[in-house]
């Protein structure tokens, strides 16, 4: 008999010893609810876990989260190399190095004769993780550094690949991926309740609700369903804390962002025959309103939600002058990562982002969208 998606994780899990979780660093609530609830299960059952995401940013809004400051933003060495001198024959009497030019000199003096190159030999050690998880991705390509840097490694070790959205290419060699679903958060609450429901704490019911909240813009999405906001229930009554998750993420917006979303607004444009929706931001809208980029995800965020008819947002902003960046968020039925190509963009199928030198923030504007009306059909109904 076949084994359940839950039987297969255990297993997999159950031969591991040290764990690698990631997520795409473009992605923010429900990347990083579901990874940090992850991690303190898996710890619970005696394993040895890391959260890894290329160049990260906390948000400032999720700061309150449970172990949220264990996220490391790079890897450490994956493996180490050794040198062996056999020394059955002739003994050591002093070893000593130098390091000249970039290079590493090894100095081995032995008790007597001499060693040759025969006495040598090299070898590396095993990757110290034994699987990786990835969390709320679509592809390998959009976890960034982290893979571009080390492909070896992700292609010889084990990956279980945890999503809910559409684009996810299934990469992994166990692939835990439900469309149905309005949340990773969601999927990983399946998973612990049935492999140990008594191991979910308040903290882990926390960050798993506060996932899937933002996943729902609060339950407010159309991807809600009533299996949803029964996973909701069952994790306040798992003790996770409801009150203060809604405080920080929707009653606690700053006064500076605030400002920066009113004067983006006041620059809003739009194609609607082509579902297209942008924003332009100057210099001197973050210096009046005290805001910075790190603000910016968020007056996206609040535009999905506001405008639900926009299939493509972008957001202009004079990063310094003679250069301009734009971020762009789509539906799942686009690629932004693709609708950005010309422009040599990072991030994924769900969020991109550009920067383009030499110019300003009209000329940038002119050209993207100009570029983007070129590609984007129009609506059949116009």
């Amino acid at each position: 008999m076949a084994l359940t998606i839950e039987q297969q994780l255990l297993e997999i899990i159950n031969k591991s010893k040290h764990i690698l979780i990631t997520f795409s660093p473009s992605r923010s609530g429900d990347a990083l609810g579901s990874s940090l609830a992850l991690a303190s299960f898996l710890e619970q059952q005696g394993k040895q876990v890391d959260v890894v995401v290329s160049n990260w940013q906390l948000p400032g809004i999720y700061r309150f989260l449970p172990n949220v400051k264990q996220i490391k933003n790079q890897l450490a060495s994956l493996r180490k190399f050794i040198v062996s001198l056999d020394l059955s024959t002739n003994k050591l009497e002093d070893l000593s190095y130098s390091v000249e030019n970039n290079r590493l000199h090894i100095y081995l003096t032995p008790k007597s004769g001499t060693f040759t190159a025969s006495d040598l030999t090299t070898r590396s050690t095993n990757f110290m993780y034994d699987i990786i998880i990835v969390l709320d991705s679509p592809d390998l390509e959009s976890l960034g550094e982290i893979y571009h840097n080390n492909t070896d490694f992700f292609y010889q070790t084990t990956i279980i690949n945890i999503d809910h959205n559409t684009a996810n290419e299934h990469f992994g060699q166990l692939n835990i991926v439900d469309f149905n679903t309005a949340s990773t958060a969601e999927i990983v609450f399946r998973l612990l309740k049935n492999l140990h429901l008594n191991h979910i704490t308040a903290d882990i019911a926390t960050n798993l609700y506060t996932g899937l909240s933002s996943a729902t813009k609060s339950f407010k999405t159309s991807t809600v369903t009533p299996e949803t906001l029964s996973h909701a229930a069952e994790l306040i009554g798992l003790g996770a804390r409801r009150e203060e998750i809604v405080t920080h993420l929707y009653r606690t917006k700053t006064l500076p962002m605030l400002r920066l979303w009113g004067r983006a607004l006041a620059r809003l444009k739009s194609d609607s025959s082509r579902r297209l929706v942008w924003l332009l931001l100057q210099p001197d809208d973050f210096i009046k309103s005290g805001a910075s980029e790190e603000d910016l995800p968020g007056i996206i965020d609040e535009l999905v939600t506001t405008t639900p008819e926009a299939g493509v947002i972008v957001l202009f902003y004079e990063k310094k002058p003679g250069e301009t960046c734009l971020l762009v968020q789509t539906n799942p039925g686009r690629n932004a990562a693709d609708l950005l190509k010309p422009f040599n963009p990072s991030g994924d199928r769900l969020n991109s982002q550009a920067c383009l030198k030499n110019k300003t923030l009209l000329e940038a504007e002119k050209m993207v969208i100009e570029y983007l009306r070129q590609i984007l059909p129009q609506s059949l109904n116009q």
